[in-house]
């Protein structure tokens, strides 16, 4: 019997912020609707099962061990919040903290009491203050903080008693760590359960740029905290992603721990807010991320997302040379295909530098050439034919020494645009400077996804995470609509700069069938390029849902080398997904062992 071996095979809000709670109810009606894995399991089993193998501790004994601040801002803090609040603090496995209590509290009983309990413990240092909000409450308690690194706490939230812990275990590592943060979930008022936890991928500087994923936990070292001054006053109700897009900017020693050490409490009333305060954390947020773009250097203009708030896009501006762009399209026959892709790149393409080139595989139908003459007659049409046994690798080389471009997009036969600004989009993030491939939305022609960035070890070998969801569909790992980076991208639509393809050697031609996209964005990731993956651009790809685009019967040598290219990854594990979730089940769920 022939072996079916599974092998990805390219075919011819939750808004995070300080006002997240607003967003609880849609989310938890989002998730609802997940398609769920009948072998997965709830989030409190897991609670249960699963999470008390992930802690580790710290030794105490170590007098290298630098001293934590953690930083609460507080204001007429109910005792009900501030009571586990500081229980989960003074509960930490480690015990080289200190607790720095900002108290801006207009009510002089909330005060009192804050006060009196900070007296439990020498560790703890108290100060009342002029109430200056969220920036300046939290910039005092700074300024108390004698800790090598500083922890930010809100006021009616709680840490896992191991939060300290695995925060120096990571530091232990590594010495050089200058930012560190964990995975979320949510608590409820009155504390008794855990909802809607967030697992999180390693750092991605593009995820960033699209929404403030990072959030909490977050340990920063101060003396780069004290370099960018602390949060900047103005920014109330996006000064966190403020202060991360400005840190980040100094480093690159990031660390994600990918476990729960942060509970947010959903505060009773909190999403009762005013309308108005919707948009003041999102044009915050708008204005901290033109800034950022600013300082970076960066051409592109921040667009606003109306019906996702503090979600954020960049619409990055194209060369001044109006760089030529080549679209390279294999097929073999099947008209029907290109009678949707090409009019769909003809009459939608709002870009006017760009060629096609069609590389015809083996055709032989007639109609096929028929339809291949009309092309022809268009300037922008070029047909050319690679007539050899079916090798995707060696048919989109060929294709690359047609192009005259000096940025390619290998696009599917089975393909149709749906975004007119399609290719400026695609090159405005191919031509930055770090950034390798470049991937599109792809959906099928019933609007679910089909791709929204690959994850190697999905499937055993590599798969689309989000496959069959909405992109506004809120899941366990975010949403589908963010930007973010990946290890690979599909090759049905993928955008890369010549000079960067060919510095990679392109398609590794011993992958004839599969894994030659999976193996390029590896490669160039390797290379220190990140694979984007896009959500602005939509395309639908009409692959046949039933079968799926790479689980079938492949040739041997193609997944022996494709293993070559996925090893480490698979063995290691994929920096961009989370390992907390079910590498089998591209609709997300959690994963219900830790191996």
């Amino acid at each position: 019997m022939k072996k079916i071996i599974k092998i990805h095979i390219t075919k011819v809000v939750l808004p995070i912020g300080s006002r997240r709670r607003r967003y609880v109810k849609r989310a938890l009606s989002r998730r609802a609707k997940s398609t769920a894995n009948k072998n997965s399991i709830t989030y409190s089993e897991w609670q249960n099962v699963v999470e008390p193998s992930l802690f580790s501790e710290a030794s105490n004994e170590n007098p290298d061990n630098p001293l934590i601040s953690i930083v609460v801002p507080c204001f007429n803090t109910p005792a009900k919040y501030f009571d586990p609040l500081l229980k989960s603090v003074l509960d930490q496995k480690y015990t080289n903290w200190q607790l720095c209590l900002a108290d801006g509290s207009s009510s002089d009983e909330a005060a009192k009491y804050i006060e009196k309990l900070s007296k439990k413990d020498n560790r703890i240092i108290y100060i009342r203050i002029e109430n200056t909000g969220i920036v300046g409450n939290t910039n005092k308690g700074i300024e108390i903080a004698s800790g090598e690194f500083v922890a930010f706490l809100d006021h009616d939230d709680t840490l896992s008693a191991y939060a300290l812990s695995e925060v120096i275990a990571e530091i232990d590592k590594d010495k050089k760590l200058d930012l560190i943060y964990s995975d979320e979930d949510k608590l409820s008022d009155d504390g008794k359960e855990r909802l809607l936890p967030f697992f999180k991928p390693d750092w991605s500087p593009e995820l960033l740029l699209g929404v403030n994923y990072i959030t909490h936990f977050v340990v920063a070292r101060k003396k780069i905290i004290d370099e960018i001054g602390g949060l900047r006053p103005g920014f109330d109700g996006a000064q966190d992603y403020d202060f991360l897009l400005r840190f980040t900017e100094k480093t690159t020693n990031i660390k994600h721990i990918p476990k729960i050490l942060y509970h947010w409490r959903l505060a009773d009333g909190s999403t009762a807010k005013h309308a108005g305060e919707k948009d003041y954390a999102d044009t915050a947020g708008q204005r901290a991320l033109r800034d950022a773009v600013k300082r970076r250097g960066i051409e592109a203009e921040v667009i606003e997302i109306p019906e996702r708030p503090t979600n954020y896009r960049l619409q990055h501006k194209l060369p001044a040379k109006n760089p030529k762009v080549s679209i390279i399209i294999p097929f073999k026959d099947k008209i029907e295909y290109l009678y949707k892709c090409i009019p769909s790149i003809l009459d939608k393409t709002t870009y006017d530098n760009y060629e096609i080139i069609l590389i015809s595989n083996n055709s032989t139908e007639t109609k096929t050439h028929d339809y291949l003459k009309d092309l022809k007659k268009d300037a922008r049409c070029k047909v050319f034919e690679w007539n050899h046994k079916f090798n995707y690798s060696k048919i989109n080389n060929f294709g690359k020494k047609q192009a005259l471009g000096e940025y390619i997009i290998f696009l599917n036969n089975d393909t149709e645009i749906l975004t007119p600004e399609w290719v400026e989009e695609l090159i405005g993030v191919a031509s930055q400077p770090d950034v390798g491939a470049v991937g599109a939305l792809l959906k099928y022609p019933d609007k679910r996804i089909q791709h929204a960035g690959v994850v190697l070890g999905m499937g055993g070998m590599a798969g689309h995470v989000f496959r069959f969801l909405q992109p506004d569909q809120w899941t366990d790992f975010g949403m589908p609509c963010w930007p973010r980076n990946y290890l690979a991208v599909t090759g049905a639509c993928l955008a890369v700069k010549k000079t960067k393809f060919d510095e990679i050697g392109g398609f590794d031609e011993k992958l004839t069938v599969g894994g030659n996209d999976v193996a390029v964005g590896i490669s160039l990731h390797e290379a220190g390029y990140r694979n984007v993956y896009w959500p602005f651009v939509e395309i639908v790809h009409y692959e046949n849902v039933s079968v799926g685009p790479y689980t079938s019967s492949v040739p041997q040598g193609d997944y022996d080398r494709s293993l070559h290219y996925y090893q480490k990854y698979i063995n290691t594990g994929d920096p961009y997904f989370n390992p907390n979730l079910d590498l089998m089940n591209e609709q997300v769920s959690i994963r219900s062992t830790t191996k």
